[in-house]
């Protein structure tokens, strides 16, 4: 899409402050013509205005410090990256009541993002703001309903916490929408892999997810683990390309 075609396109960002692949996503955005309100968790802490109504119509409008609106009756195509709620105003003033402060404030950071009448990429679970938050366990049941082929991962009473896993990670494929964003080889080396992909990122409830994938010793590729907020640089321009697609 032309940079004239979206000079009245408005995208918001929403990430926490240190997020640098969602700054190389607004970067991306940016470069292709469209506005772009890159909102970090902290300015959603120092906002001036919060109004958000939960009843028979489900409405939010924040007023940030610098005048910048998000409001639910203004829809725009929202990229989702927030993991965590802004806890610093909480630390100071919180005191023994600061851990049931924090998790309202995650209840009114859920509510409010699902209240956004928009494109929303990703939509807020209750295991996690930006997208559900997943054990590598889980990530292994949802491949195998998928049909995708996992790492070997064993668990066991003697080591609870850890699975045997590849030790590194040798691609990272991204299910964008109805885009699938792999090297030409993969699809090859996976038989049916855009199609698994694609059934992965829906069991797991995600319009934008990524798969970190390795190859075993036998030479054939496994899925490591995935996630809702991965490394979006690691996609490049053709990244960029889908989620345009997405929210403009």
């Amino acid at each position: 899409m032309s940079s004239r075609a979206n000079e009245n396109a408005r995208v918001v960002v929403l990430c926490d402050p240190h997020d640098v692949p969602a700054l190389w996503a607004a970067r991306g955005l940016q470069q292709r013509g469209i506005e772009v309100d890159l909102i970090a968790s902290s300015m959603l802490a120092d906002a001036l205005v919060w109004e958000h109504r939960v009843g028979a119509e489900v409405s939010v409008n924040i007023t940030l410090a610098d005048g910048r609106t998000l409001s639910s009756s203004a829809p725009v195509g929202v990229l989702n990256r927030l993991q965590f709620v802004p806890t610093s105003r909480l630390d100071a003033v919180g005191g023994p009541d600061r851990d049931y402060a924090v998790q309202e404030m995650q209840a009114l950071f859920l509510s409010f993002l699902e209240a956004l009448c928009a494109t929303v990429v990703n939509r807020p679970s209750p295991q996690g703001l930006g997208g559900a938050w997943m054990h590598v366990s889980q990530w292994a049941a949802l491949a195998g309903q998928a049909g995708l082929p996992f790492a070997p991962y064993r668990q066991s009473s003697a080591n609870p916490v850890d699975g045997v896993v590849p030790a590194a990670v040798d691609v990272t494929a991204f299910v964008v929408g109805a885009r699938v964003l792999v090297p030409p080889f993969m699809e090859r080396a996976i038989d049916g892999f855009t199609g698994k992909a694609k059934e992965l990122a829906r069991l797991a409830g995600q319009s934008l997810l990524g798969i970190e994938l390795a190859r075993a010793r036998s030479g054939t590729w496994q899925l490591v683990s995935a996630s809702a907020t991965p490394d979006l640089s690691l996609g490049g321009d053709p990244l960029i390309d889908a989620l345009e697609e997405m929210l403009v």
